[in-house]
């Protein structure tokens, strides 16, 4: 009977990933990704068997793919962009934007992005280590950024912050906006008030994640 519970279990990891969601195509609010999405299925395992062989994380955010391409076809080398929770993401910014400022909570990975940015050369990032209580506090002023990032920990008070910060016309993006608990839906409802026009979801894989997930995207 043992063995029996325990291969039910397996079965049920393997198709659902965790007891949230129906399967690990659907995201949490229950709805599957389409064609269109599947199609980066293999660039996900990929990168999460590479990872787990390696160790080493691809360069890119760990977002929705169809996300990601969204958010590099808004930035151009001018652009200035709040982030909220670093990671690769921070290196990929960087890249394409003329000022970043990055916001972490943890920080043995605060040390290891700034390491990571120094070995890439790259020296318009200002990566800020802030506590939980703290992690909303930009000095920078209101309506300053393009794009701001909200990921990490604290969305539903660092939005906020997110909303003020960036200039009219600007966009928001908010990942794992489909999580089912009061943090998450609490930051998913304030930034659709402060929206000007109808969100965009992306319901996707995103990098090392064989599940799906979801995000949104609003002008502010």
């Amino acid at each position: 009977m043992g063995g029996f519970v325990s291969m039910n279990f397996l079965v049920r990891r393997v198709i659902r990933g965790d007891e949230l969601r129906k399967t690990r195509l659907h995201n949490y609010q229950g709805e599957r990704i389409d064609l269109a999405g599947l199609r980066f299925l293999p660039a996900c395992m990929y990168s999460k068997l590479w990872f787990m062989l390696t160790g080493r994380r691809p360069t890119v955010p760990w977002l929705g793919y169809r996300a990601t391409l969204k958010i590099g076809s808004l930035l151009n080398p001018e652009s200035t962009v709040l982030e909220f929770g670093s990671g690769m993401s921070t290196l990929w910014f960087a890249r394409r934007c003329r000022r970043l400022v990055s916001i972490e909570t943890d920080p043995a990975w605060h040390a290891e992005v700034i390491k990571r940015l120094a070995r890439a050369g790259l020296r318009n990032a200002d990566c800020h280590l802030m506590s939980l209580d703290s992690c909303g506090k930009v000095t920078d002023p209101d309506e300053s950024f393009d794009f701001a990032l909200v990921d990490g920990c604290r969305r539903d008070v660092v939005v906020s912050v997110a909303v003020r910060k960036v200039k009219p016309g600007g966009f928001v993006y908010l990942d794992n906006c489909d999580v089912p608990d009061a943090e998450h839906s609490s930051a998913r409802s304030i930034l659709l008030v402060a929206a000007k026009s109808a969100p965009e979801y992306f319901t996707d894989f995103s990098p090392c994640l064989a599940m799906v997930t979801q995000g949104m995207l609003v002008s502010i």
